[in-house]
């Protein structure tokens, strides 16, 4: 659809693209440092998990559609037209007046997000080669770990002074500026020759399966309507095979899930910088305020040293991919060590140190940097330049995926955990609960008004509740470790197809 922009105008592509990336991966994250305040607040926390869920959930379902659509429709119309459903669910968030219209707002912020994640890439991979792409992936990289970590610290700087609903005022100037860079410097596609026959029935199908997949998971329901909807989930999967084989654009194409190298890298970005970085991002800094005892600000600044090793490692990865073309070997060694991370974030307790918590996080982010476009831009070079979009929307959407279950499964988790945990605190303690005070819904600025014993035995609980679980992620990226030393050795291409 287009060619290849010319040398002087890459540059700020570049820029237009990692703007509005910027904005959606930042909203990504930007809410988990104030989820304790939101629910002491709105109430519910048997939901918490659905606050960051529902943005990713939707992130994901409108991937395969943006995919599908930019291979053979404007991207630039399309990247403006999300960026304004993007606008819409934040504008609606900051008005949020339950928790319930927190989570709609989230979904639309989610459906308008997905589509820019994809679009921004598929424009990218049509206007750069793969292996001088490697360079930007590495800034692109740097982005996304800059706004999805430095989400969580300005979200706790917002909480802690004007209040959470700044997460989302502050958010739309951003939405405005990146709109008027993508219209000045972003220019129109030429006219597709590819008739538009959109794939329906298959993303309704694949809808159908991902959100009941991860509704099935959410512990929202009870047990037998979990596996009932677990059972519609798997069966819209298995007719979403069959569908996609008749389809004349399948938003899933068949080439895609032949290319083994599309597929483990694709499977290895999930586990690496899908489930294992969404899901600490999601609960460590609440982790850092009950246990540890600071502000929502002080737990972001926790995680600067994670932002300056994502962006390090990303940037080094980038241009060391260029210069030699070699993409084995370190996201690779990135991928054991986004697992030695998670070991040690799951042996904090109760008497651990800040400095720990922003060591482990440290070395997490390293290892995440080293792979979190660049395992995106393999998929995209073994998958023809004609399938860019779909390719570009595939990696995107299991990615997510992974996250928004990931999330969602560790919530319960916590949720549950958290239960027990508590009721052992205070009974150790000899202490109950008192009246008025729910335990469930406090805040991190209501432990001050707590005596000691009290302050104690929720630090405990939290202590016992949350970090075991990162210990569950640990073999996943070990697993992404081995799928990555399994791809296929081929060459990055030098110029387009």
């Amino acid at each position: 659809m287009s060619a290849p922009a010319a040398p002087r105008s890459v540059r700020m592509l570049v820029v237009c693209l990692m703007a509005s990336m910027l904005v959606v991966s930042f909203n990504q994250t930007v809410l988990n440092t104030a989820l304790p305040t939101i629910v002491a607040e709105l109430g519910g926390l048997d939901r918490i998990g659905w606050i960051s869920a529902a943005f990713v959930l939707t992130t994901a379902l409108t991937m395969p559609l943006a995919g599908a659509l930019a291979d053979v429709v404007d991207r630039r119309g399309l990247l403006l037209g999300a960026s304004a459903i993007f606008a819409a669910g934040t504008l609606l968030g900051g008005l949020a007046w339950n928790l319930d219209a927190l989570i709609i707002a989230r979904l639309i912020q989610g459906a308008g997000g997905g589509a820019v994640m994809v679009l921004t890439q598929t424009i990218m991979a049509a206007s750069v080669p793969a292996r001088e792409r490697a360079k930007y992936a590495g800034a692109f990289g740097s982005v996304w770990a800059i706004a999805t970590t430095s989400g969580v610290l300005i979200g706790g700087w917002l909480t802690d002074g004007p209040g959470w609903r700044w997460l989302f005022w502050g958010t739309l100037p951003l939405v405005v500026v990146a709109m008027l860079l993508s219209l000045r410097f972003i220019p129109r596609d030429a006219p597709s020759t590819q008739r538009l026959a959109p794939d329906l029935a298959g993303m309704m199908l694949l809808c159908i399966a991902t959100t009941a997949l991860v509704t099935a998971t959410s512990g929202s329901l009870s047990p037998e309507w979990s596996w009932m909807t677990a059972a519609i989930g798997i069966g819209a999967i298995l007719a979403l095979v069959f569908a996609e084989r008749r389809a004349e654009q399948p938003v899933l194409p068949g080439v895609l899930f032949r290319s083994r190298t599309f597929v483990l890298a694709t499977v290895a970005g999930m586990l690496c910088s899908g489930v294992s970085s969404f899901v600490v991002l999601a609960y460590l800094p609440t982790f850092a305020q009950m246990v540890l005892g600071l502000s929502a600000f002080q737990a972001g600044t926790l995680l600067l040293p994670m932002i300056v090793a994502t962006v390090a490692a990303s940037t080094l990865t980038g241009f060391a991919v260029t210069r030699t073309g070699r993409y084995i070997l370190i996201p690779a060694v990135g991928a054991g060590v986004v697992g030695v991370g998670l070991i040690l974030l799951g042996t904090l307790t109760a008497d651990s140190t800040p400095l720990q918590l922003a060591l482990s996080a440290a070395l997490l982010g390293a290892g995440i940097g080293t792979n979190v476009l660049l395992l995106t831009l393999l998929a995209q070079n073994a998958i023809p330049a004609r399938n860019i979009g779909v390719a570009t929307a595939a990696n995107n959407f299991v990615r997510q995926a992974g996250a928004t279950m990931g999330i969602s499964l560790i919530g319960v988790a916590i949720a549950a955990r958290l239960s027990t945990a508590m009721t052992d605190a205070l009974q150790a303690r000899a202490l109950s609960a008192p009246d008025g005070l729910s335990f469930a819904a406090i805040a991190p600025e209501d432990l001050a008004a707590l005596s000691a014993p009290y302050r104690d035995a929720i630090a405990e609980a939290y202590a016992v509740a949350i970090p075991p679980l990162f210990l569950f992620l640990a073999p996943l990226a070990f697993l992404a470790m081995i799928m990555i030393i399994a791809l296929e050795r081929r060459p990055l291409a030098d110029g387009h197809d």
